[in-house]
């Protein structure tokens, strides 16, 4: 079995030629925006919070943590999941983990 990983944005697929999948796992982004170093000690200088805060303070993890398009990301997964067959065991299967709110 040939694995190919693509670290790009899901926009870019047709790029690549990928072709249909049976399944997809996806961790989507949270739109976390600035605050995704919040919960972090890498949001300060040297992990504690005296030495206040780092470069990383106020940052973003990607740049899709500000702009995340959900039902954009569903459109392109449905486009990308093979269509139901007729025979057992082939049903295309999509897995999220996405923030509980």
């Amino acid at each position: 079995m040939k694995v190919e990983l693509f670290n790009d944005n899901f926009q870019n697929y047709k790029r690549y030629g990928i072709p249909k999948a049976q399944l997809v796992i996806a961790d989507i982004p949270y739109n976390l925006g600035g605050a995704a170093y919040a919960s972090n000690p890498m949001w300060y200088i040297g992990g504690d919070n005296k030495n206040g805060e780092s470069k990383k303070a106020g940052k973003a993890f990607f740049n899709t943590d500000h702009n995340f398009n959900i039902a954009e990301y569903f459109h392109f997964c449905n486009r990308l999941l093979k269509k139901e067959p007729k025979e057992r065991g082939k049903a295309p299967c999509m897995i999220v983990f996405c923030s509980y709110e």
